[in-house]
This record gives C-alpha cells, structure tokens and sequence, in this order.
C-alpha cells in the first residue's frame, strides 16, 4: 500500500512537471512512479490487498509503460488486471487505447485492422453493463474512451475487420509434443507474432515478426547488390530466441531422467541441490535470454550509427554518454515511441555502472546472471525450500535459487528478450517511414 500511494505521489509530481506532454526520454518522476509500482505488485502481500487495489496497482504500471512507449509489455499488465477483475473499465479502456497505438506501428494490414477491431471494441466495452468504475463519476472517462472508439470507427471498417481476423484457424504442431510445446508458447505469449499479445489464439502460434523494408542509398555500402547486414543480424536473435525458447521449455516441463544423466557421479551434498540436463537447459535459456539484450544493444548502435566501442556495448549503457549517466544527444527529445520505449525497457535491469532501474526484481537478474557467468549458482529442488538455506549467499562461493523460482526468472527474460525484438523492429520502422516521407521517390 506504501507503495502505491508513493507511485500516487510521482505520478503527481509528474502531472506539476508537464512531463507527459515532453518527448524528454529520461524522467525522474517516471521511473520512480514505476519502481514503486512495480514493488508493489512484486511485493508478497500484493495478494491481501482487495481485488480493486490490485487493479489499479497493475493498470497504473501499465499505463506508465504504455506511455514511455513499452506498448507490449503494457498489454501484459492490462491482462493481468483482468483477470482480477474483467470488467473492470479503466483498465478495458486505457487497454483498448493501448492496442489502437500499437495497431499504428504495425506493417501488415491485416494485423492492424484485427487490432484496431480489438481496440474497438476494449474502448466501446467500457460502455457495457457489466463495467466497474473506481470512481464515483467516469463521465469524462467515459467520454475519452468513446471518443476513441469513434475514431477508429471512422478509420477501419469494423465490420470487415470482424469477418476477416479468423483467429482460432490455423495449426498448434503435427506431433503431441509440437503441440504441447506450441500452447505452452501461446499461454505464455512468447511466439514472435504480435496477435500473440491479443491471446492464446491458434493464429498466432507463428514467429513470422520481421524487420520493415529497409532503405539505403546507392553507395553507402561496397556491397550494395546484397541485403543490408542488418537483416541478417536479426535473422540470428530471431533464431537465438526461438531456439532458447524451446530450450527453456524443455527445462521446465522435463519429468523424467534424461539418458545423458544416466551414470554420472555425484557428492551428496545433503542440501536438496537440482542437478540434471533440465535444470542446465533453464539455466541455457537464462544467460541466452539476458545475452539478447545485449545484441539488441549492437542492434542499436550499428543502425543509429553511434559509433560506440563494440566491446563495451550493453542494453543499458548503449544509451549513455560513455562512462557518464548522461543520455546520448542522438536520443534527447527524439520523437520515436517505441525507442524510446527500448530505452525505458533497458531500465528493467541493473547494472553496476548503471543502478538505477524501474523492477524490483533487476538486482536479483542481474546477480544470477553474474553467478552463472562467473562464479556459482547452486539451484534447490524446489519442494525443498522450506528445508533449504534461506541466505542467498551460498557460503561465499556463489548464491543460491530455488529452481522454481530460477525458471520464472528465466521466463521473465524471455518475456524481456521478446518485447525487445519487437520494439527494436517497431522503432527501426518509424525511422524507414520518416526516411520515406522525406523521399518519396
């Protein structure tokens, strides 16, 4: 609760700065209002608090995303509120706006009409009879959310857009194994389609997100004839990502001994400890997923030619002035939303030159990812937490997790890593569409 009325009081501070109507990437107010929201809804009494709190805890989150530019990761904090409550209408609302502004920064037609159906129909269901409002008086809520609706109305063809979104046609996987691991990806909304974000739809269960059409002028590379080494960039953290993906499945849904564990000898070290080649794939897809960030990050220097040193390029430093906390002037005011909401999606994670951050849970990424890359991570059966070492330093050599909770931190990255891709491609569009208004020949 603490919380929440803290994130109140940023929000305000926001509102007196006018910070929402600036296009400034960095914002005190903002990421202090998220950190605090983001405690509040990690913290372990979130769960006591009643169903309205809760609520507004996870739309206000989502609205702070949905601002800064993180759209996808918005949508997620949206659901998750309705499922608390599903007709609750300030989250319908501001989730319907949220889809509108994402059906703009897709490519494919017929995607963004299906969202711009859903959005429709998020901002015109905050009129139903079966809406709760927090409030005492939503007219003027009410009225925006109308008026948004009218608007797209007045853009798509709402009708046609109905008949033609065929969501439940296509197909989960020919085997029972395809096909358990195709939901899994559809429950969890990792696939690389955005209609993945409207649900766990059969249509969506696809990877076929690309880049948009890239533009170069004759001359800017020797080998001009080929595709810009972009592409094939992508390509890679595409594959890298799908591929880690199932890893991580398989780490998590492995309920029998695999033949490679057959006979290998180990010291009973009387402490529950989790050795096995699912525990390893969950660790596998862990360092994969935080390793994406980072190639993103070259992703971003290569294409906004920031000319930084490859060997010191991180998905949190990337941004900065090197080796100051101060944004690069190429960024400063930048009118690119879903940028700016990469660079706000690199706040999600702590670094050492870089501490500041807007999840409660950044230090804990970050500590994992340095005892699986540098020191020790012993991982605990997870039934045996109650009999476990509670400290999470493990005696000096490293720290320990229970591998419960070591795979829903490896599925959070995955998360991270998928919103990433997205918002990468979304933001290199805006610059190819400016690039085209600028010639249009």
């Amino acid at each position: 609760m603490i919380e929440y009325f803290r994130a109140n009081a940023w929000a305000a501070r926001s509102h007196i700065a006018k910070v929402r109507q600036s296009w400034s990437w960095e914002s005190v107010e903002r990421q202090e209002e998220l950190l605090a929201l983001s405690r509040a809804a990690t913290h372990p009494g979130f769960a006591s608090l009643d169903k309205v709190r809760r609520c507004q805890i996870l739309t206000n989150r989502a609205n702070v995303l949905n601002t800064v530019g993180r759209s996808i990761d918005a949508i997620a904090g949206w659901d998750a509120a309705l499922q608390i409550i599903p007709g609750f209408a300030i989250t319908r609302g501001n989730r319907g706006y949220g889809l509108k502004t994402l059906a703009g920064m897709l490519v494919d037609d017929r995607e963004r009409a299906i969202f711009a159906l859903h959005a429709y129909d998020g901002l015109r269901s905050t009129m139903a009879d079966d809406a709760i409002y927090d409030s005492p008086d939503p007219t003027d809520a009410i009225a925006f959310f109308a008026s948004k609706a009218s608007e797209l109305a007045n853009a798509v063809n709402i009708d046609a857009a109905r008949a033609m979104q065929r969501l439940d046609e296509g197909s989960v996987g020919r085997s029972n194994c395809e096909r358990t691991y195709r939901k899994w990806c559809l429950q969890n909304q990792l696939f690389l389609s955005p209609l993945n974000d409207l649900g766990a739809f059969v249509a969506a269960a696809t990877d076929d997100w690309m880049l948009p059409p890239i533009i170069e002028a004759f001359g800017d590379r020797p080998d001009g004839h080929l595709p810009p080494p972009i592409l094939g960039v992508f390509n890679q953290l595409k594959q890298e990502y799908v591929s880690k993906r199932f890893t991580l499945f398989e780490g998590v849904s492995s309920t029998a001994v695999h033949f490679s564990d057959r006979g290998v000898s180990l010291t009973d070290t009387l402490d529950y400890p989790l050795y096995s080649l699912a525990s390893e794939r969950v660790r596998m897809a862990f360092r994969i997923a935080y390793s994406l960030l980072d190639k993103v990050a070259f992703v971003v220097d290569h294409y906004w030619k920031l000319a930084k040193v490859p060997d010191r390029i991180s998905f949190k430093s990337v941004w900065m002035v090197e080796g100051k906390s101060r944004l690069l002037s190429q960024f400063e005011a930048r009118e690119n939303l879903p940028l700016r909401g990469l660079f706000w999606l690199s706040k999600e994670l702590f670094d050492d030159d870089f501490q500041m951050t807007t999840a409660a849970d950044a230090r804990d990424l970050h500590t994992i990812r340095n005892a699986l890359e540098h020191t020790y991570l012993r991982v605990s059966e997870g039934w045996a937490k109650p009999f476990t070492i509670t400290a999470k330093n493990y005696q000096g050599l490293g720290i320990e997790v229970g591998s419960d909770d070591l795979e829903a931190k490896a599925l959070r990255l995955m998360k991270l890593a998928r919103s990433a891709l997205f918002h990468l491609s979304f933001a290199i569009g805006v610059e190819e569409r400016s690039k085209q208004r600028a010639c249009p020949d």
